[in-house]
C-alpha cells in the first residue's frame, strides 16, 4: 500500500496527483483486510467497518443530509463498551480524535478525504444528555435506543419513536427552538408512528416515564396536529428542573466539571494537544497566496493565517502603528522627515515581527493550525547582503523566528511560473526555484509539492499533508 513519506527524517517531493492517490499509512488493527481509506466514500466505508466489527451504534439524526455533497457532520450513539474499539477503527481509517474537554459526553473525530476534498466530523455519544450551555441532564434512553435500532443501509438508525423523542429533547433542551427542518422531520416521524400501534405505545411509555408530567402525550399530539412545535417551549424550564431532580448530585457534578474544563481548555491544549505550525514557501507565481487564503477558509483545518511580510494591505495580524507609519512615510515630503521615519519604521517592524511570533505561539497553544505566509527562509534564497549595514539589519530581522513543524514548498518550472504571472524572466524564476529546492538539505521537515497542477488539486494535496502530520502527531499520545 502506498505510504506517506516520513518527512521527520528526510524531505520529500510529491506531486499533487501522487498525494491524492496515496492513502495515509494507517495503523494495523491486527487483522488482514485492515480498514483504510482509498478513493471511495469514507463515511460509507466506516459504516461497513462498524458492521463488520459488530459495533452497536445508531445515527441520532440527519439521515437525509448524508447524501448531500460537501463536508459532513454526523451524530452517532454508540454503546459505551464499544467506544474503545470504535476509536481504534476511526484512527485506522485516518480520523483523528479531537479534544472534547468541557463537552462531555461527546467524543469528536475528524477525517479528510483528499480525493473529494471533503471533511467528515463524527460526534459520538455513549449516553443521552441534554442542556444548554452544558449537557448535564441525563435521560436513560441510550440502551433502549440501541436495542431497537433499525437497519437502513448502509447504516443503522434509531427507531422512529426513539428519533422522535430524542429530537424533541434536543430541540427543547439543547437548542431552545425548533428550526423548520426539524419541525418537518418531527411531523413526518409522528405521522409514521401514528400508523404503527407498537411504535405509538412504546413512545407513549417513553413520554410517561421520562417527560411527564411536564410534557405529556396529548401535548405532543396537539403540537403535531397543529404543526405548532414552538408551543412546547413553554415546558422547557419545568422539564429541565424535573430531569435535574431525578439526579441532583450527578447533574451538579457534570455541570461544575464541564464548566471547569472549559476554563482550563487553553492550558490543556498547550500541555496535551497543541496545534501545528506550517510555513508556506514558493517562488513567485506558484500560487502561495491563493493557497494560504484557501487553507484559512477550510472547514476542517480552521487554520490561522499569519502573513509575515511587509505588505500592509496583505497583513493579517500586526501593530496599529504600522498602518499609521506607512501613511506618514508615503505622505512625507521632506528628505529630513523621511530619514527620521526610516529607523522608526525599522523598530516598528521588529516589534511587529515579535508580536506576530507571540500571536503564533498563542494560537498554537490554543490547538490551532498556524499557517505562515512568508517566512525567514525566503530571505535565505534572496540576494545576499553585501554591506555590514545590510548584514546587521538582516541578522536583527532573523532573530526569534520559531521553527515550523512542517514546511510546504510549492514547486513548478520557471517557464510555467513566468507564463502565470509574466513577471521577471523564466531564467530568474528558475534560479529562484532552485534556491528554494536547495533548502531541502537544511530543512528536514520540508515537503515539496508539485504545483504545476490546478490550484484546487494542489490545495487538496497540501491539506492532506497538513492533516496527516497533525493526525500522526496526536495519534501517538
Amino acid at each position: 500500500m502506498p505510504k506517506w513519506s516520513d518527512t521527520s527524517k528526510t524531505s520529500s517531493r510529491q506531486s499533487a496527483s501522487e498525494i491524492l492517490a496515496s492513502p495515509p499509512d494507517h495503523a494495523s488493527n491486527g487483522k488482514s483486510g485492515q480498514p483504510h481509506e482509498a478513493a471511495g466514500d469514507l463515511l460509507t466505508a466506516i459504516f461497513a467497518w462498524l458492521e463488520q466489527e459488530k459495533i452497536s451504534y445508531a445515527l441520532l439524526r440527519g439521515y437525509d443530509e448524508l447524501s448531500q455533497p460537501g463536508d459532513k457532520e454526523v451524530d452517532l450513539l454508540v454503546a459505551a463498551a464499544h467506544l474503545p474499539r470504535l476509536r481504534e477503527l476511526l484512527q485506522a481509517a485516518g480520523c483523528a480524535a479531537l479534544p472534547a474537554w468541557g463537552h462531555a459526553p461527546h467524543h469528536f473525530f475528524l477525517g479528510y478525504s483528499p480525493v473529494a476534498g471533503e471533511w467528515l466530523k463524527l460526534d459520538v455519544v455513549t449516553e443521552l444528555r441534554y442542556g444548554k450551555p452544558v449537557r448535564h441532564l441525563a435521560v436513560a434512553l441510550a440502551q433502549s435506543c440501541l436495542q431497537h435500532r433499525q437497519a437502513q443501509p448502509p447504516l443503522y438508525v434509531l427507531a422512529p419513536e426513539d428519533e422522535f423523542l430524542t429530537l424533541v429533547l434536543h430541540c427543547l433542551l439543547d437548542k431552545a427552538g425548533f428550526r423548520e427542518a426539524r419541525r418537518r422531520r418531527l411531523t413526518a416521524l409522528f405521522d409514521q408512528i401514528a400508523g404503527d400501534e407498537a411504535s405509538r405505545r412504546r413512545l407513549e411509555r417513553h413520554v410517561q416515564n421520562h417527560l411527564a408530567p411536564c410534557l405529556t402525550w396529548p401535548q405532543l399530539s396537539r403540537a403535531a396536529a397543529t404543526d405548532d412545535w414552538q408551543a412546547l417551549l413553554s415546558a422547557r424550564r419545568l422539564l429541565a428542573r424535573q430531569l435535574w431532580r431525578k439526579q441532583p448530585a450527578a447533574a451538579l457534578g457534570r455541570n461544575l466539571s464541564t464548566r471547569l474544563l472549559r476554563r482550563l481548555r487553553f492550558v490543556l491544549h498547550a500541555l496535551r494537544q497543541p496545534g501545528l505550525s506550517v510555513a508556506l514557501l514558493a517562488p513567485d507565481g506558484a500560487g502561495k497566496s491563493t493557497l494560504a487564503a484557501a487553507l484559512q477558509r477550510d472547514f476542517g483545518l480552521r487554520a490561522e493565517l499569519l502573513y509575515m511580510g511587509t505588505n500592509v494591505q496583505a497583513s493579517t495580524v500586526g501593530l496599529p502603528t504600522t498602518r499609521w507609519l506607512h501613511r506618514r512615510q508615503k505622505a512625507a515630503r521632506s528628505a529630513g522627515l523621511r530619514l527620521l521615519l526610516k529607523p522608526v519604521g525599522f523598530v516598528n517592524r521588529m516589534l511587529e515581527q515579535w508580536y506576530r511570533f507571540g500571536y503564533a505561539h498563542f494560537q498554537k497553544w490554543r490547538g490551532r493550525i498556524v499557517v505562515f505566509d512568508r517566512f525567514v527562509y525566503d530571505a535565505w534564497v534572496a540576494r545576499p547582503a553585501t554591506t555590514l549595514r545590510q548584514r546587521m539589519r538582516r541578522a536583527l530581522l532573523n532573530l526569534g523566528w520559531p521553527t515550523p513543524d512542517l514546511i510546504i514548498l510549492l514547486d513548478a518550472p520557471g517557464e510555467l511560473l513566468y507564463r502565470r504571472k509574466g513577471e521577471h524572466s523564466p531564467a530568474w524564476l528558475e534560479q529562484q526555484r532552485q534556491g528554494y529546492l536547495s533548502l531541502q538539505h537544511s530543512l528536514p521537515q520540508m515537503v515539496v509539492v508539485e504545483a504545476s497542477q490546478p490550484a484546487l488539486v494542489v490545495q487538496r494535496a497540501v491539506t492532506a499533508i497538513i492533516w496527516e502530520r497533525y493526525r500522526k502527531r496526536h495519534a501517538k499520545k
